[in-house]
C-alpha cells in the first residue's frame, strides 16, 4: 500500500453522502438524540440534511442496535462521548500520526513522513484530523483491509465501558481490561460496513473509486442492467458460486460478495450472457 492508497481511502471514508433514512432511521428518531446529545459532535456542525460518512453512519448504526434492545438515552450519550469526544480531548490523532513519522518500518515513504510532520504542525488541519481519528474509527480502517479477521466493539451496559476488538494477538488482553463479573454486549460491525457499501453500490452514477476495474464492471451488470438471475464464479471452483437473483436486494448481495472474496490482482472477467436475461461471470484468475 503506497501514500496514494491512504489518501484515496481517507477520501472516501469521510465523504459525507449517507442520509439517516438510508440506515432506516426516522427523522424523529433522529432529532431527539440531537437534543439528548446522544449523537456525537459530527450531528452538531451545519451539515445539509444531516449527511454522515461512512465512520459515522455506522456509529448511528451501533447505536440504534443499542437503544433497540433497551440501552438508555443517558448510556448512549456517554458511550458515544467516551467513543468520539475523548479522544479527541486527549489528542490521539496526534498520537497515531507520530507512529507513523517515527515508526521504522516503511509504513510511509520519506516524502510521506515530511508531509505528516506539515500536517502535525498546522493546527487547524490537526483539529479536524482529531474529529475524525479515534480508536473507533482505527477499527473500521482495520475491518476494511482485513475483512478474514473478525472486528466488534465489546460494551458492558451496567459499568458503561466499552472496546474494540480485532481478532489478534491482544484480544484476550483487551477483554481482560472489561470487568467479567457484568454481562458483555458485543456488536460485529462487518456486516454494517456491509449495509454502507450496498448503499454506495446502489448509487448509480457515484464513482466508487475504491473498487477495482473488475468490481466496478461486476457491479455495472447486477445492478444497472438489471438481469433476473447472476452467478459470480472463480475459474477454480475455490469459491462457491454466488447465485444474485430478482428475490434477493442485490446491492446487499453483492456488498457481501466484494467482502468476503478478494479478487486477485490481474485477474478478468469472462461475461457469458445468457437466455432469459441471465448472465454468468467468470473471474478468471490463472
Amino acid at each position: 500500500m503506497n501514500d496514494q492508497f491512504y489518501i484515496k481511502f481517507g477520501e472516501s471514508l469521510y465523504e459525507k453522502y449517507i442520509l439517516p433514512k438510508d440506515l432506516g432511521l426516522k427523522s424523529r428518531q433522529v432529532s431527539y438524540w440531537r437534543e439528548n446529545k446522544v449523537i456525537p459532535y459530527f450531528f452538531e456542525t451545519h451539515q445539509k440534511h444531516g449527511r454522515m460518512n461512512i465512520p459515522e453512519a455506522i456509529w448511528i448504526m451501533i447505536l440504534k442496535e443499542l437503544s433497540d434492545i433497551g440501552i438508555s438515552t443517558e448510556k448512549l450519550k456517554i458511550l458515544s462521548y467516551n467513543v468520539w469526544n475523548v479522544p479527541k480531548e486527549n489528542k490521539y490523532a496526534d498520537q497515531v500520526i507520530l507512529k507513523y513519522i517515527d515508526s521504522k518500518k516503511p509504513l510511509v515513504s520519506e516524502t510521506g513522513k515530511e508531509s505528516l510532520k506539515e500536517t502535525l504542525s498546522n493546527e487547524i488541519v490537526m483539529n479536524t484530523l482529531r474529529e475524525e481519528i479515534n480508536e473507533y474509527t482505527d477499527l473500521l480502517k482495520s475491518c476494511i483491509t482485513n475483512i478474514s479477521q473478525p472486528h466488534f466493539m465489546v460494551y458492558s451496559p451496567l459499568t458503561n465501558e466499552h472496546t474494540f476488538l480485532v481478532n489478534n494477538d491482544v484480544l484476550l488482553k483487551k477483554l481482560g481490561s472489561l470487568t467479567f463479573d457484568y454481562p458483555l454486549i458485543s456488536i460485529p460491525i462487518l456486516g454494517k460496513l456491509s449495509k454502507i457499501i450496498s448503499i454506495d453500490l446502489n448509487i448509480k452514477h457515484k464513482n466508487l473509486e475504491y473498487l477495482s476495474d473488475l468490481e466496478n464492471q461486476i457491479r455495472e451488470i447486477v445492478l444497472f442492467k438489471k438481469p433476473r438471475i447472476v452467478e459470480i464464479a472463480f475459474d477454480d471452483g475455490h469459491i462457491k458460486p454466488r447465485i444474485i437473483t430478482e428475490k434477493h436486494v442485490k446491492q446487499d448481495e453483492l456488498a457481501d460478495f466484494f467482502l468476503k472474496n478478494k479478487i486477485p490482482k490481474g485477474a478478468k472477467l469472462l461475461i457469458d450472457p445468457r437466455s432469459q436475461d441471465n448472465y454468468k461471470l467468470t473471474l478468471i484468475t490463472k
